[in-house]
């Protein structure tokens, strides 16, 4: 076999130029190939997570002294909110390209017979009836020469194609950070303004100022430096000053990529393809910002004005019983480097893991020594730590906290993906769809620790909770690697708490029709 690899990077390197071989060094790619080749171990889940076993429910009683918290670091100015918006909107899209490129005439009506037996078809007519509803209609009207009314009921097939492609708002090649989400009386938002508001209402520290980093593509970094200008000329907030920075999904991190035969795939060109490796690329953006405390949040994951309350209530709360646990955790490291220690406090400090920070006591640790009970404590507390909101699971795709269990037996709390686990065994499946809750990527993180130095938080992921992927590329079948997702296995050694939120904070837009649900109507 490593001659076979071997054979396959002397091909490889044979074709790269000098910089493109040093993004891309030998040893990283053999291992790679490796692994796309073995395969992955799929991950050996316990039972999910449940409100009392893995799972917070914070008590109303308690939410006073968390804000408080929360507000105090907040105002010294610790906050910094990441938000992934690199993403393109193409699958938003995918059920009306599949009707168009089925139907070539229809007409409104045909849809509606049509939609009976077709889902695809079923999503267009929505659409199309529902189209005055959505925030860019009044900028899709300036392209319909004719009476839209008439465009939409005799030739949809027009009002979809001005939507997507590019002699229209050219949609289809935008990311969809920068589409017009939700509509109001004076204005109309797209996802990337409406995060800038959100965070008026939660991160202006003493000085006013607002930070946040978007990750987004090299190619249309233009088109976020306009909208945030934009967003600038409205004067939303004359008390506020923004600190918006951008970075890039790093061309290191991708992955090369094999075709059925495990040989490196060219393309027509004779080129090797290496593709982006997921969002668990990102994590070193998230380390390079050398931040404090952050926010996690997708950026499709927004809401109108309406319901900003409950996410910005939440979005304290959450960080509060972060700043809490990590009060708690850096006393007790303070503590840990001190000679002696009386016996009661690592009772104490071993229940403080049991309750809230889901480290389970190992066997024989009453009979460990004070040595061998210091280490493994001080090992658990010195990590980054990172709360994740979870919302009761109404049957949305993605993944969702579980009781994980290692090779080496150990046992931990993680948030997994279906891709994750092996789906032939039976019981795995079972495990895994009586998951009570969901993951809405709705995390605060703490990456500094007890000395006020940052984390390497490289050091912090399961190389081994990778996904290998198969795509199609001109009809050939092609295999790569994923990287261990930032939120999943990018994050899998850190310390994990999961709270339970309300599920009016999650308002994801993986498909057009999604907008039309509650949380992105201002006006119902």
């Amino acid at each position: 076999m490593d001659d076979f690899i071997n054979n396959q990077l002397e091909i490889l390197y044979s074709s790269l130029s000098e910089s493109e071989a040093r993004l891309h060094p030998p040893s990283k790619v053999k291992s790679q190939i490796q692994t796309i080749i073995n395969g992955l171990k799929p991950l050996n889940l316990l039972r999910p997570c449940k409100i009392g076993d893995g799972i917070i429910k914070i008590d109303e009683s308690k939410e006073k002294h968390l804000i408080d918290l929360f507000e105090r670091a907040c105002s010294a100015g610790r906050f910094i909110k990441f938000v992934p918006a690199s993403g393109a909107a193409t699958r938003m899209f995918s059920k009306l390209q599949t009707t168009i490129n089925k139907f070539s005439n229809f007409n409104l009506d045909i849809l509606k017979v049509l939609s009976v037996e077709d889902k695809n078809v079923e999503a267009t007519y929505n659409f199309l009836i529902n189209i005055k509803k959505f925030a860019f209609y009044d900028d899709l009207k300036t392209f319909i020469a004719n009476d839209i009314d008439a465009v939409v009921k005799e030739q949809p097939r027009i009002i979809i194609e001005k939507m997507l492609l590019a002699d229209g708002l050219n949609y289809l090649n935008k990311p969809k950070a920068v589409l017009k989400f939700h509509k109001y009386k004076t204005d109309n938002r797209t996802a990337f303004t409406e995060h800038l508001i959100e965070s008026y209402y939660y991160q202006k520290d003493f000085q006013n100022k607002i930070k946040l980093h978007f990750t987004i593509s090299e190619e249309h970094r233009e088109l976020f430096n306009d909208e945030f200008q934009k967003f600038l000329n409205a004067n939303y907030f004359s008390d506020a000053e923004y600190q918006v920075d951008f970075s890039y999904q790093k061309k290191s991190t991708d992955s090369i990529a094999l075709n059925v035969n495990n040989e490196i795939y060219f393309d027509e060109q004779m080129r090797p393809i290496f593709r982006p490796a997921g969002h668990g690329a990102l994590l070193e953006n998230l380390n390079d910002l050398k931040a404090d405390l952050i926010f996690i949040k997708n950026i499709d994951n927004v809401c109108v004005d309406r319901l900003k309350p409950i996410t910005i209530k939440y979005k304290k709360l959450l960080a509060g019983f972060l700043l809490l646990i990590q009060k708690q955790v850096f006393e007790y490291l303070n503590l840990l480097e001190q000679e002696k220690i009386p016996d009661n406090k690592f009772d104490e400090m071993i229940k403080f893991c049991e309750a809230f920070l889901n480290i389970p006591k190992p066997d024989g640790f009453n009979l460990w020594d004070n040595k061998k009970k210091r280490n493994f404590l001080f090992t658990k507390f010195n990590r980054p730590i990172r709360v994740c909101g979870v919302v009761k699971n109404e049957g949305q795709p993605g993944g969702a906290p579980f009781w994980v269990k290692s090779d080496d037996n150990e046992i931990s709390v993680q948030i997994v993906e279906g891709a994750q686990i092996d789906s032939s065994n039976e019981e795995q499946k079972l495990i895994f769809n009586n998951s009570t809750h969901f993951n809405p990527v709705d995390l605060v993180c703490a990456v500094r620790d007890y000395k006020g130095d940052n984390f390497n938080l490289m050091n912090y992921a399961d190389p081994k909770s990778a996904i290998i992927v198969h795509k199609s590329v001109n009809g050939n079948e092609i295999k790569s690697l994923e990287l261990p997702g930032l939120w999943n296995g990018g994050m899998s050694n850190w310390i994990s708490v999961f709270v339970e939120v309300s599920i009016e904070t999650f308002n994801p837009v993986k498909e057009i029709n999604d907008l039309l649900n509650a949380g992105h109507i201002e006006e119902v």
